[in-house]
């Protein structure tokens, strides 16, 4: 159960008293359903995306997890998948180091690269729906059969959102559009497993050229049905872009937020966190993920004062 949910239940479990006391029980009722009402669209969840702790996760996995959940994280996104392991680790193994840490594996950040030797098209056809159509399944690339089973893993450990965060270097309007349709290809492969599939665009795929980013240009190639975003805004920072006019811009697109600073997350006084919070829930954004990279301190002081400062803005509530 989450902070918001413990509260809720103890709560309900007062008033319950009160009512058994007094004899006010339909007014208990009442009140408890208009708290559940007000409490509706609060942010009870902030998580981190291990990225963060990189050194410390590929040394000892299970007690940096543990720390995290201490901290006050509720959610991770993983950054690290080689070979079918997490973090080194089998599968099983990361999800049940999560689960006993607390956390909830909400996402994995996942990278393959389009080869030039492979066909631009990737098939993403589901095994299961070929073979009830009495088909045979078709021969795969080796791109899909690596998201294939990278997307069948991570499906398993409970993810809701894959998010890719790398284009090539040279980004010409033909690699460009290359890429929209290997992201609507990866997003329907994503969507058949119950997951979401995300763009992490960085300064360089926000930045225009002639007129028109790499970013925008992917955006309006792609189905809005299969590819959302991930703003991260140490990243518009950097490419000078105005966060709460993107996040107006592209609105339920955007699902997840990176709060990633210049340090500590509200430390630098280089980004207002607290507007473009209040500006990414309001246009739909569903998860807030701390992200950080540049340290004054050690890894874990820098992640826990992140995870303070934002709980004490008035845009997560708790």
């Amino acid at each position: 159960m989450d902070r918001l949910g413990f509260f809720k239940h103890g709560l309900s479990a007062a008033t319950d008293v009160v009512g058994s006391v007094i004899g006010l029980k339909k007014a208990v009722n009442t009140f408890t359903e208009a708290v559940d009402e007000a409490l509706s669209n609060i942010k009870s969840d902030i998580g981190l995306n291990l990225q963060s702790l990189q050194g410390d996760m590929c040394e000892n996995p299970r007690n940096t997890l543990s720390e995290v959940a201490r901290m006050g994280y509720t959610m991770i996104e993983t950054a690290s998948y080689s070979n079918g392991r997490i973090y080194d680790m089998k599968p099983d193994d990361f999800r049940e180091a999560a689960r006993k840490a607390g956390l909830k594996i909400a996402g994995a950040h996942l990278t393959k690269l389009l080869d030039d030797t492979v066909a631009a098209s990737v098939t993403a056809v589901s095994e299961a729906d070929s073979a009830a159509a009495g088909e045979a399944v078709p021969t795969e690339d080796p791109v899909t059969e690596w998201w294939r089973v990278a997307l069948d893993i991570h499906r398993d450990l409970g993810c809701r959102y894959i998010t890719m965060l790398r284009l090539p270097e040279s980004l010409s309007d033909e690699t460009t559009a290359r890429y929209a349709e290997y992201f609507d290809a990866i997003g329907d492969m994503a969507a058949q497993r119950g997951m979401k599939f995300c763009f992490h665009p960085d300064k360089s795929h926000l930045t225009a050229v002639n007129g028109v980013s790499a970013f925008d240009a992917i955006a309006a190639a792609t189905d809005p049905a299969k590819v959302w975003f991930e703003i991260d805004t140490y990243e518009t920072a950097e490419a000078g872009i105005d966060t709460k006019a993107l996040l107006r811009r592209y609105g339920e697109r955007v699902l997840l937020l990176h709060a990633h600073d210049y340090g500590v997350v509200g430390e630098s006084g280089r980004i207002d966190f607290d507007p473009i919070i209040a500006e990414a829930v309001k246009r739909g954004a569903k998860d807030i993920f701390v992200e950080v990279r540049n340290y004054m301190l050690p890894p874990k002081n820098c992640v826990e004062r992140s995870i303070y400062n934002l709980e004490s803005l008035p845009s997560i509530r708790f």
